[in-house]
């Protein structure tokens, strides 16, 4: 959770603008005026020490209640202003000196409402969104996929974050479990961000996530949050202690840990290769990711490749390898590749069937299914929370389950009902 200083010294200055416009209004107004006045200046000093509090604490240093009590000032900070802001823009309009009074009637009340609705909906995301799964079912035909793996059933879960619940939330964490366990999956697929900071964010909820289990097990690797790079250690070797660490705890609970390596599902005689790299943000972040290390066998154009990659940045980037000049891009290698951390910014609204999210301006690639040619991508957006602890409008917690189809040619039965060949 980093925080840019100079638009967060922006914001304040703008907001105590906005608080001392209100001020003044209020203490203008007929109905009681210094009752509103009063309210108000209290309400906002309190937000603004709130918000002095949360960013005068080192968040990289502090332990996880601290960190998780950081995140709820910030929020409820916002939560307060967001509104305001909306507001007030309602309230302006319709208070200009040429305005008449039913308008400025009119424009208060329709102001007020609006406030609250937004505050209102503001609230349901910390309260409500983040604890509704949402299980989605996506079917995915492949040309190169074997015969033998058509109709091969993986779960995809990410981003689970497991440090914002702060030891607590273990029903809604079984919750997900119970989930996706009832799908009865083939594989079962974690792509990242299991945690916020360290290890000992998890230690609660092993338990419980031990209980996952599939036929060909559950597969995971590790996301940016993972390897111990958001808490200041006192030494390089004490970070590398911790990541490792986890590693260790997510194999203790039966799961199969993918660090730039793959293995082989097979069936009969037809293979399908699982490859899991360590997460690749881009510049100024360290190239962890190796394909080379992961997948010595990449340029096998028979093989069906499913990637593991936490962060999809790189789908339609050149990957330039270790020790080649050659560059490749993930959507010409990979047949299917399975990613999280975009959360789709916590904050994601369905409109007529097609999903909104201001994380398209961050990124072209922020969640659901996206298509190459004959290669996929699939982003989760996540089932926890991190920098704020809220999800916001249908981002609801993802638990994806992917149907993998072979394309044929179709032919049509004997009743004209087109029937795959």
């Amino acid at each position: 959770m980093t925080i840019q200083w100079f638009p967060l010294i922006t914001l304040l200055v703008v907001n105590f603008g906005l608080d001392l416009w209100l001020f003044r209004k209020f203490r203008r107004d007929k109905k009681w005026p210094r009752l509103k006045s009063g309210a108000h200046a209290v309400l906002s000093l309190v937000l603004l020490a709130m918000m002095v509090v949360a960013i005068s604490i080192p968040r990289r240093t502090c332990d996880n209640n601290t960190f998780v009590a950081i995140m709820w000032m910030l929020y409820l900070y916002y939560a307060f202003y967001v509104p305001r802001y909306l507001a007030a823009l309602v309230w302006m309009p319709t208070h200009l000196k040429k305005s008449g009074e039913r308008t400025r009637k009119i424009g208060s009340i329709a102001a007020t409402v609006l406030g609250v609705l937004v505050f209102i909906f503001m609230l349901s995301g910390l309260f409500v969104t983040p604890y509704q799964v949402n299980v989605v079912r996506v079917e995915m035909e492949f040309e190169n996929l074997p015969q033998e793996f058509d109709g091969y059933r993986i779960v995809q879960f990410s981003d689970i974050h497991l440090g914002t619940y702060n030891g607590g939330k273990t029903e809604f964490i079984q919750e997900c479990v119970d989930s996706i366990n009832a799908l009865k999956p083939d594989m079962i697929c974690f792509t990242g961000d299991l945690v916020n900071r360290r290890t000992d964010e998890a230690l609660p909820y092993k338990k419980i996530l031990s209980t996952l289990h599939a036929p060909d097990g559950v597969v995971s690797i590790l996301g940016n949050h993972d390897e111990a790079r958001y808490f200041d250690w006192p030494t390089k070797k004490d970070a590398l202690a911790d990541c490792q660490a986890l590693i260790n705890l997510e194999r203790e609970m039966g799961w199969k840990v993918l660090i730039n390596e793959n293995f082989i599902l097979k069936r009969d005689s037809s293979e399908i290769a699982v490859v899991g790299t360590k997460s690749f943000l881009g510049w100024p972040f360290p190239r962890w990711a190796n394909l080379d290390t992961a997948y010595v066998d990449y340029d096998r154009s028979d093989r069906f490749v499913l990637l593991l990659q936490h962060a999809p940045k790189q789908w339609k980037l050149d990957w330039a390898y270790q020790d080649r000049i050659t560059m490749v891009r993930l959507c010409d290698k990979a047949d299917l590749m399975l990613a999280g951390h975009t959360h789709a910014m916590q904050c994601m609204f369905t409109l007529f069937g097609r999903k909104f999210s201001p994380a398209w301006f961050a990124d072209e690639f922020w969640g659901g299914l996206y298509t190459e040619g004959d290669h996929k991508l699939y982003i989760n957006i996540g089932v926890g929370m991190v920098g704020m602890p809220a999800r916001l409008g249908t981002a609801c917690p993802e638990i994806t389950l992917i149907t993998l189809k072979k394309r044929g040619e179709c032919v049509a039965d004997a009743n004209g009902k087109r029937i795959r060949d």
